[in-house]
Protein backbone atom coordinates (compact mmCIF):
# COMPACT_ATOMS: atom_id res chain seq x y z
CA UNK A 1 0.00 0.00 0.00
CA UNK A 2 0.92 3.51 -0.65
CA UNK A 3 1.77 5.96 2.24
CA UNK A 4 1.78 9.71 1.91
CA UNK A 5 3.04 11.54 5.02
CA UNK A 6 2.29 14.99 5.67
CA UNK A 7 4.56 17.29 7.71
CA UNK A 8 3.43 20.39 9.43
CA UNK A 9 3.84 23.03 11.57
CA UNK A 10 1.80 25.86 13.01
CA UNK A 11 2.22 28.16 10.12
CA UNK A 12 -0.69 29.88 8.96
CA UNK A 13 -0.58 27.74 5.69
CA UNK A 14 -0.91 24.23 7.46
CA UNK A 15 -4.48 24.41 5.85
CA UNK A 16 -3.21 24.72 2.55
CA UNK A 17 -0.52 22.03 3.19
CA UNK A 18 -3.20 19.36 4.51
CA UNK A 19 -5.69 19.38 2.34
CA UNK A 20 -3.52 19.70 -0.98
CA UNK A 21 -1.32 16.70 0.93
CA UNK A 22 -4.74 15.27 1.68
CA UNK A 23 -5.99 15.62 -1.71
CA UNK A 24 -2.91 14.10 -3.93
CA UNK A 25 -2.86 11.12 -0.90
CA UNK A 26 -6.17 10.17 -1.74
CA UNK A 27 -5.81 10.24 -5.71
CA UNK A 28 -2.91 7.84 -5.44
CA UNK A 29 -5.55 5.31 -2.56
CA UNK A 30 -3.01 5.99 -0.23
CA UNK A 31 -2.73 5.71 3.44
CA UNK A 32 -1.98 9.00 5.45
CA UNK A 33 0.16 10.22 8.05
CA UNK A 34 -0.10 13.84 9.40
CA UNK A 35 3.19 14.58 11.89
CA UNK A 36 4.61 17.27 13.85
CA UNK A 37 7.59 17.91 14.69
CA UNK A 38 8.81 19.57 18.58
CA UNK A 39 12.07 20.34 18.25
CA UNK A 40 12.92 22.87 21.24
CA UNK A 41 10.59 23.68 23.25
CA UNK A 42 13.14 26.83 24.51
CA UNK A 43 11.99 28.08 21.02
CA UNK A 44 8.24 27.94 21.68
CA UNK A 45 8.20 29.41 25.30
CA UNK A 46 8.30 32.82 24.32
CA UNK A 47 5.48 34.70 23.86
CA UNK A 48 3.94 32.70 20.36
CA UNK A 49 0.32 32.61 19.44
CA UNK A 50 0.61 30.14 16.12
CA UNK A 51 -2.36 31.12 13.98
CA UNK A 52 -3.51 28.25 12.13
CA UNK A 53 -6.52 28.68 10.42
CA UNK A 54 -8.75 25.66 11.83
CA UNK A 55 -11.12 26.24 14.28
CA UNK A 56 -10.93 23.94 16.62
CA UNK A 57 -7.19 24.81 17.14
CA UNK A 58 -5.23 28.11 18.71
CA UNK A 59 -2.34 28.34 21.34
CA UNK A 60 -3.37 30.83 23.46
CA UNK A 61 -0.09 31.14 25.19
CA UNK A 62 3.51 30.29 25.41
CA UNK A 63 4.29 26.58 26.19
CA UNK A 64 5.01 26.18 30.09
CA UNK A 65 6.36 22.19 29.64
CA UNK A 66 7.07 19.66 26.74
CA UNK A 67 4.26 17.69 27.98
CA UNK A 68 1.73 21.11 27.55
CA UNK A 69 3.34 21.21 24.01
CA UNK A 70 2.67 17.85 23.58
CA UNK A 71 -0.66 18.11 24.18
CA UNK A 72 -1.33 20.71 22.18
CA UNK A 73 1.06 19.01 18.92
CA UNK A 74 -2.15 16.39 19.26
CA UNK A 75 -4.95 18.54 19.59
CA UNK A 76 -3.29 20.34 16.70
CA UNK A 77 -3.13 17.29 14.40
CA UNK A 78 -6.41 16.39 15.91
CA UNK A 79 -8.42 19.62 14.56
CA UNK A 80 -6.32 19.06 11.21
CA UNK A 81 -7.65 15.52 11.01
CA UNK A 82 -11.73 16.99 11.93
CA UNK A 83 -11.26 19.39 9.27
CA UNK A 84 -10.17 16.85 6.60
CA UNK A 85 -12.97 14.82 7.40
CA UNK A 86 -11.11 11.46 7.52
CA UNK A 87 -10.91 9.64 10.25
CA UNK A 88 -8.44 6.86 9.16
CA UNK A 89 -5.68 9.59 8.84
CA UNK A 90 -3.41 8.77 11.29
CA UNK A 91 -0.97 11.66 13.21
CA UNK A 92 2.27 11.36 15.07
CA UNK A 93 3.97 13.96 17.02
CA UNK A 94 7.47 13.95 16.38
CA UNK A 95 10.66 14.66 18.94
CA UNK A 96 13.63 15.89 18.48
CA UNK A 97 15.07 18.55 15.46
CA UNK A 98 12.41 18.81 12.47
CA UNK A 99 14.08 17.93 9.85
CA UNK A 100 15.88 14.94 11.27
CA UNK A 101 12.53 13.87 13.50
CA UNK A 102 10.70 13.76 9.77
CA UNK A 103 13.59 12.06 8.11
CA UNK A 104 13.12 9.26 10.63
CA UNK A 105 10.01 9.00 10.83
CA UNK A 106 9.58 8.88 6.95
CA UNK A 107 11.80 5.59 6.95
CA UNK A 108 10.25 3.95 10.14
CA UNK A 109 6.63 4.54 8.75
CA UNK A 110 7.90 3.11 4.95
CA UNK A 111 6.60 6.86 3.37
CA UNK A 112 6.28 6.88 -0.43
CA UNK A 113 5.93 10.50 -0.88
CA UNK A 114 6.60 13.07 1.59
CA UNK A 115 4.31 16.45 1.64
CA UNK A 116 5.51 19.44 2.67
CA UNK A 117 5.01 23.27 2.51
CA UNK A 118 7.66 26.16 1.25
CA UNK A 119 6.80 28.50 3.49
CA UNK A 120 9.59 31.40 4.35
CA UNK A 121 10.37 31.55 8.23
CA UNK A 122 11.92 35.36 8.99
CA UNK A 123 15.57 35.03 9.76
CA UNK A 124 15.42 34.57 13.43
CA UNK A 125 13.08 31.27 12.87
CA UNK A 126 15.79 29.80 10.09
CA UNK A 127 18.63 30.28 12.88
CA UNK A 128 16.64 28.42 15.64
CA UNK A 129 14.90 26.00 13.33
CA UNK A 130 17.30 25.90 9.93
CA UNK A 131 15.92 25.39 6.67
CA UNK A 132 13.81 21.80 7.12
CA UNK A 133 12.33 21.18 3.81
CA UNK A 134 16.47 22.09 2.48
CA UNK A 135 17.73 19.69 4.77
CA UNK A 136 14.68 17.16 4.13
CA UNK A 137 15.47 17.43 0.49
CA UNK A 138 18.60 16.71 0.47
CA UNK A 139 18.59 13.67 2.46
CA UNK A 140 15.15 12.30 1.73
CA UNK A 141 15.49 9.22 -0.86
CA UNK A 142 11.67 9.50 -1.84
CA UNK A 143 9.54 11.69 -3.58
CA UNK A 144 9.07 14.92 -1.69
CA UNK A 145 6.17 17.05 -2.73
CA UNK A 146 6.65 20.75 -1.80
CA UNK A 147 3.76 22.89 -1.36
CA UNK A 148 4.32 26.96 -2.12
CA UNK A 149 3.62 29.09 0.09
CA UNK A 150 3.70 32.99 0.23
CA UNK A 151 3.08 35.53 2.22
CA UNK A 152 -0.17 36.71 1.15
CA UNK A 153 -1.64 33.34 1.84
CA UNK A 154 -0.40 33.78 5.85
CA UNK A 155 -2.49 36.91 5.34
CA UNK A 156 -5.35 35.19 3.83
CA UNK A 157 -5.21 32.71 6.85
CA UNK A 158 -4.69 34.80 9.00
CA UNK A 159 -7.33 36.97 8.18
CA UNK A 160 -9.74 34.42 8.33
CA UNK A 161 -8.62 33.06 11.64
CA UNK A 162 -9.12 36.05 12.87
CA UNK A 163 -12.28 36.72 11.35
CA UNK A 164 -13.95 33.36 12.80
CA UNK A 165 -12.30 33.52 16.07
CA UNK A 166 -13.75 37.05 16.74
CA UNK A 167 -17.73 36.03 15.36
Amino acid sequence: MKKVLIALDYNPCAKKIAETGYAHAKAMKAKICIVHAIADISYYSWEYSPIMGFRDFTADSAFKSLEEQECEANSFLSAVVAHLGDPAIETKVLDGKTAKAILDYVREWEANLVVMGAQSHNGFEKLLMGDVVATVLKQVDIPLLIIPTDKEDVVKRSVEHNLVMHI
